[in-house]
C-alpha cells in the first residue's frame, strides 16, 4: 500500500481593507440622503440633516458641504410650496444636475438657493 504525502491546504489570502469613502462620495451621500423624502414627508430635508449632524465632526467634507446641501433642499422645498407644486419639477432637475456634477467631482450651486445655514 502506497501512502500519499499529505496535501497542503492553501492558506487564504487576507482581504484588503475596505477603503474609506472619499470626499466626493460624502457629497453624493448628502445629496442622495434626500431620497428619504420619497418615504417621509420633508425627508428630503431630514435625510441630509441627519447625515450632516452624524458625520460633521469626523468627516471634514461633510461639514463643509452639509450647509450647502441643507440650503439647497430647504430653499427648493420653500419654492415648491410657494409655487403650489410647480417648482417641484425644477427642483428635481436641479437636484439631478447637482448629483451628476458632484459625481464628476465638480461644484454646483443651483439658482435661487437661499443661504439660510452658514
Amino acid at each position: 500500500m502506497e501512502t500519499q504525502p499529505p496535501t497542503e491546504v492553501p492558506t487564504p489570502t487576507p482581504q484588503p481593507p475596505v477603503p474609506a469613502p472619499s470626499a466626493q462620495n460624502w457629497r453624493l451621500y448628502l445629496e442622495l440622503a434626500a431620497l428619504a423624502g420619497i418615504i417621509i414627508p420633508i425627508g428630503n430635508i431630514f435625510g441630509p440633516l441627519i447625515l450632516w449632524l452624524a458625520k460633521k465632526d469626523t468627516e471634514p467634507e461633510v461639514n463643509a458641504h452639509g450647509p450647502d446641501a441643507m440650503n439647497f433642499h430647504i430653499s427648493w422645498t420653500i419654492w415648491t410650496l410657494v409655487s403650489c407644486g410647480l417648482g417641484g419639477l425644477v427642483y428635481l432637475v436641479f437636484w439631478i444636475i447637482r448629483i451628476i456634477k458632484f459625481s464628476n467631482g465638480e461644484d454646483y450651486k443651483a439658482p435661487l438657493t437661499l443661504s439660510l445655514i452658514k
